[in-house]
């Protein structure tokens, strides 16, 4: 499951790195103005990259439809839609700041342009990056980046599921006495109520502290088994590869406790970022209906 998700995550930030190049690219090729100018004419290539990215912005609202409308229920599977609702938050913006060539109205930095459009531009940026920071609490409380949402009892599992990492550590019972304690003081904040924020910081620097000395530990009490017993060089490279099995095992134990420790700290954020979140959807759609309403009764 993990090395699943950390396929998703490395998409998705190929991604956004990709749209961000060609984004930063754009500038230069669209800020002068000479390839076309904004506005110049109905359904010229200008026009035509604002209507596409304001058709993407208007698809991408039709899946808070597919969660909630019954009658959507059959249009496909959700992860799907959550995908492209993803996608078309970045691939909109993009195609409508090609729209806008780069030009902006800021009032004294820049007072040429339209202020109605400026506003539509702030609140789509806003929109979309809120959404794209916002994914990052939705992985935290879901199954991956598409998939349904997770629970403390479905994290706890996985901490069980990783626990046989202490019977391999009999060799190392200050490692294994660390793992318990750690486990105990992280079931200890789970279960605490209110937002818990310096718990939360707290278990995810103790967990990063540990995973760093603990297979530290792990490997130099290896190195000093072998010197003891003398071991060939065959058996070095085993070593080698043991300890490897080692630290991903502690890596993952420690994982498996912090998520389980967070959880309700992200469930709490994430209800959060939706109060913030859907009221800039709505401030967006209204004044992007409004500066299409503008460009063409004037």
């Amino acid at each position: 499951m993990r090395a699943k998700d950390q396929s998703e995550h490395l998409r998705w930030l190929i991604f956004i790195s990709i749209v961000g190049a060609i984004t930063f690219g754009g500038y230069f090729a669209l800020y002068p103005q000479t390839l076309f100018k904004p506005g110049e004419q109905l359904f010229d290539f200008g026009y035509n990259l604002g209507l596409a990215g304001g058709l993407m912005m208007l698809v991408l609202l039709l899946y808070p439809l597919r969660k909630r409308v019954k009658f959507f229920e059959n249009f496909g599977i959700l992860p799907s839609w959550f995908k492209w609702h993803m996608v078309l938050g970045i691939l909109g913006p993009m195609t409508i700041i090609f729209h806008s060539t780069y030009h902006v109205y800021i009032p004294f930095l820049h007072p040429i342009g339209s202020p109605n459009a400026a506003v539509a531009m702030l609140c789509m940026l806003m929109v979309s990056g809120s959404g794209t920071f916002g994914r990052f609490f939705y992985t935290k409380i879901h199954h991956g980046l598409y998939g349904k949402q997770t629970s403390v009892n479905e994290l706890r599992a996985d901490m069980e599921q990783t626990g046989d990492v202490k019977s391999v550590l009999s060799f190392a019972p200050h490692v294994e006495k660390a793992l318990d304690e750690f486990r105990i003081r992280a079931e200890s904040y789970s279960k605490e109520s209110g937002y818990g924020f310096a718990n939360f910081v707290r278990v995810g620097y103790q967990a990063s502290a540990l995973s760093r000395v603990l297979t530290k530990e792990v490997r130099n009490i290896m190195h000093e088994q072998a010197r003891e017993k003398n071991f060939s060089e065959q058996q070095l490279a085993g070593m080698e590869k043991m300890f490897l099995e080692y630290r991903e095992k502690i890596s993952s134990y420690l994982r498996a406790m912090r998520d389980a420790a967070q959880f309700r700290t992200y469930e709490r954020l994430f209800s959060w970022w939706h109060i913030f979140h859907i009221p800039l959807v709505y401030m967006m759609v209204f004044s992007a209906f409004y500066h299409v309403y503008a460009v063409h009764a004037y």
